[in-house]
């Protein structure tokens, strides 16, 4: 049977990256992922690589399968940890019905170093993400875990629900202006920022793509 790993990268600086994940890309002949995420990995990487864009998901996850089937090790790096937004639901859907074993690497999330630079526990927190979608039934779900008056942390999506668009959708459904919100940007990295704000606030601001929207913190 084919062997396919997804290899957690976390969350983008690489004193964040675990040996396990350095020596799996070693021994790999294969490796895709982000121009970003295999760089990380330039001093890892021994065998071919892929750059993964949005434009040759598909193609990538195909040719990745070929390789597997051909008994090369193969590897696909996903930022963070595989499991939350990111590589290993596309994989699965991708690939449905082919005979594939799958390792997983993980890795750290940026939700754990969010919550560890707000020195929050979370693990009664409601978790969300957005990157995949924005649907209204999301909407709703995310709606009803602040009404309720849950910790939420959630990744925003960076192009059609930023964190000013989450505000206003909030705010137009009656949540309270003055609710507490923390947003945590490009974290380990060399411009990492994390602001204390509120709803209210941040509606005429604009945040990097890479960030962490937590809401109610007060229930840390």
């Amino acid at each position: 049977m084919a062997k396919i790993s997804i290899v957690g990268t976390g969350p983008g600086a690489p004193e964040y990256l675990t040996p396990i994940a350095q020596q799996t890309v070693q021994k790999a002949a294969f490796v895709v992922g982000a121009e970003r995420v295999l760089n990380l990995f330039k001093d890892d990487i021994q065998g071919e690589t892929l750059k993964l864009t949005a434009k040759n998901l598909n193609k990538a996850l195909q040719k990745s399968v070929e390789y597997a089937e051909q008994g090369k090790a193969v590897v696909l790096l996903s930022t963070g940890d595989p499991g939350f937004a990111g590589l290993l639901r596309t994989f699965h859907k991708a690939t449905k019905g082919k005979e594939i074993d799958v390792g997983v690497v993980p890795g750290v999330s940026s939700l754990q170093v969010c919550a560890a630079k707000l020195g929050m526990s979370w693990d009664e927190a409601i978790f969300l993400s957005f990157h995949d979608s924005a649907n209204q039934t999301k909407r709703q779900q995310l709606l009803d875990a602040v009404q309720s008056g849950n910790l939420v942390m959630l990744l925003p999506n960076p192009k059609n629900f930023t964190p000013s668009d989450v505000a206003s959708y909030l705010l137009a459904e009656g949540i309270a202006a003055g609710t507490l919100v923390f947003i945590c940007e490009n974290l380990t990295l060399n411009n990492e920022r994390v602001e204390k704000t509120t709803l209210q606030d941040i509606l005429d601001k604009t945040f990097f793509p890479l960030c962490v929207m937590v809401i109610n913190p007060d229930r840390k």
